[in-house]
């Protein structure tokens, strides 16, 4: 007997100006082809690298079609591919699983003949080898008296049980890639969460099931991704950090391996504990995200976040972190919330600002079906009448009682960032490229290349669908003319950011810039006609930066005689080249600023250079 054709189908394409650019591979379904590959010929179609992801599963002819509808906003598109390839594949039959199809799974039923709850593995593969639908547990299907929904499973404490995902099932021309640069992979350290919030889907499925890999398992993933090229890594934890000795020990064999890839964990924020800090720092876990989520204890209180105080505990964490070495602390917030006031919405940018994280992912309340949350919204009528497409973090999806529209929210979302990123935060994002090339060993030019393609996140939205794309030229405008004069001193004064100045210039080979400009100060101004707005003053002293101070306005006069090398750009053309829609159009405007400082500025500046008066 022929063993069963096996089609793995991720089915929906994502833009690539999301998330850091990251375009990572479906390690859900890899993990199901790797538990029924001995059973099954199987094959893995990612509709982000076909031209159309329908031809290629239709001429593979499967039997069995596996669909994944992990994330709500994708489940229309999930559910329309479906639909198609039902009509063409009359004879296959077709299983869906994720977070989505899990909690909707009457509503995935309408499009398939399965659905996977929970852990897939088990049930997928006794689903492949033809076992009795009644006895494979998390099943839904439907019977012959309607819906069935088989009682979930006891999840698999030990991960280590199953077998590791089947990367070798991804095509020749499927390149998972930060920015399309860098060579990424994902790895699952972990399942579940030691808490259970209330807007979290994964925690409605298994609350507080706390699942893990040893950490010998997971060295032989990571040296095998290394071995392949990889030098950035998504983890897909929702927690990294539940069990301290298991991430003592992992970090242990990475260092003792010497293996350099940077790692991006989502974690449960912790204090103290500065050696196991540190020691993650050193193993290349670098990158971290964590919920701030609200100024307000109570808030937190109904999240379920089993935080303690909410401003002191958060800032704590972040300055370890920082102390650490980390390159990016992402805090995240859950905006837009009905409890929340207007007036905290309007301020939460400087909340965040003084919680001192390097950037923060503020996500529009999302009422997630199936979680606790939703529950609440629905009963108290509080939540509008949207469709699944909507949930993308950055649409209002519940009736705010002070807050009237969309367009008032995402104004209030464009104010959040406008507040938070101050000077000081705007060049903390220079660790990161300078981690990349010095730590990771990524060329030069590829870093450049990849900070250029994330230039999108100077307006600080993540997400793949931008809110308040429409106003980023004002924007530019309102950031220099109201809010750069608000920002305390600290935030202005960047004398402990000097080094990394000093270092990025040497990695872009433009030290002998900094050395022929000698002992001067060099001021960079912005004017909005003829007033200067703003000032980034940068003091050498023999061809090094010792201090940069950037000032609302222009620069107060000193009594120290130096010779003072001066740019000046217009705040017009900045704002177009900062914030105008097309590619094409920024790049245009930002040439336009380069030779306004070729043609009208340098050739003064430039025999300055080597005159003895100010100029």
């Amino acid at each position: 007997m022929s063993k069963p054709r096996v089609a793995l189908v991720f089915p929906y394409t994502i833009e690539k100006h999301s998330f850091f650019g990251m375009v990572l591979p479906c390690l859900g379904l890899e993990r199901l082809g790797a538990e029924v590959e001995d059973v099954a010929e199987v094959e893995l179609f990612d509709a982000r690298f076909e031209t159309s992801i329908v031809d290629v599963v239709v001429r593979f002819k499967p039997d069995i079609v596996a669909i994944s509808v992990k994330t709500t906003m994708y489940s229309s598109v999930s559910y329309a591919v479906a639909d198609e390839l039902r009509k063409l594949l009359p004879k296959a039959k077709f299983a869906m699983g994720g977070l989505h199809a899990s909690s909707c799974p009457k509503e995935a039923l309408e499009h398939v003949d399965y659905v996977v709850r929970g852990d897939g593995e088990i049930a997928f593969r006794q689903l492949v080898m033809g076992e009795e639908l009644s006895q494979i547990r998390g099943l839904a299907y439907v019977g012959t008296d309607g819906v069935v929904l088989n009682p979930l499973g006891d999840p698999v404490m030990n991960l280590d049980e199953f077998r590791p995902p089947a990367r070798q099932l991804r095509k020749s021309y499927y390149h998972y890639r930060a920015g399309g640069l860098i060579e990424m992979d994902v790895l699952e350290t972990s399942r579940g969460c030691t808490h259970a919030c209330s807007f979290c889907s994964p925690a409605s499925i298994y609350p507080c099931k706390y699942r893990t890999h040893s950490p010998e398992y997971l060295i032989k993933e990571i040296v095998l991704m290394y071995s392949r090229g990889v030098r950035y890594c998504m983890l897909t934890d929702d927690h990294l950090g539940g069990d301290d000795d298991r991430v003592n020990r992992l970090c242990d064999l990475i260092i003792d391996s010497d293996i350099r890839i940077a790692f991006f964990a989502f974690i449960r924020p912790f204090t103290g504990k500065m050696e196991l800090k540190k020691k993650m720092v050193a193993a290349g876990f670098v990158f971290f995200s964590y919920g701030a989520e609200s100024p307000s204890k109570a808030q937190l209180k109904r999240y379920g976040k089993g935080y303690p105080a909410a401003f002191e505990f958060i800032n704590q964490v972040n300055e370890e972190w920082l102390e650490a070495g980390a390159k990016y602390i992402g805090n995240s917030f859950v905006f837009g919330d009905v409890k929340d006031s207007k007036a905290v919405l309007s301020d939460l940018g400087t909340y965040a600002r003084h919680l001192n994280p390097t950037f923060i992912e503020p996500l529009y309340s999302q009422p997630y079906p199936g979680t606790r949350y939703r529950d609440e919204l629905e009963k108290e009528g509080l939540l509008l009448d949207c469709p699944w497409d909507d949930f993308t973090e950055s649409r209002l999806l519940v009736r705010h009682p002070e807050v009237k529209d969309q367009e008032e929210m995402r104004r209030l979302r464009a104010k959040m960032w406008l507040d938070f990123f101050s000077p000081r935060k705007a060049a903390g994002i220079y660790r990161s490229p300078l981690y990349f090339h010095y730590h990771i060993g990524i060329p030069v030019l590829t870093v450049l290349r990849y900070m250029k393609s994330c230039d999108y996140i100077v307006f600080g939205c993540l997400l793949e669908k931008k809110p308040y794309a429409d106003l980023h030229i004002e924007m530019v405008h309102d950031y220099f003319k109201k809010h750069l004069p608000t920002f305390e001193d600290k935030e202005m004064c960047l004398h402990d950011m000097c080094p990394y100045f000093d270092k990025f210039a040497e990695m872009v080979h433009m030290g002998w810039l900094k050395r022929l400009a000698g002992s001067r100060d060099v001021a960079v101004s912005v004017f909005d006609g003829s007033k200067e707005v703003a000032a980034l003053v940068l003091s050498l002293e023999k061809g090094h930066i010792e201090k940069a101070q950037v000032y609302a306005g222009s620069p107060p006069p000193s009594d120290e005689v130096r010779k003072i090398w001066r740019i000046n750009i217009p705040l017009s053309l900045l704002a177009l080249g900062i914030g105008s829609k097309g590619e094409p159009t920024r790049i245009f405007y930002r040439l336009v600023i380069v030779l306004n400082i070729i043609c009208l500025d340098l050739p003064r500046r430039f025999l300055g250079l080597f005159s003895g008066s100010k100029s």
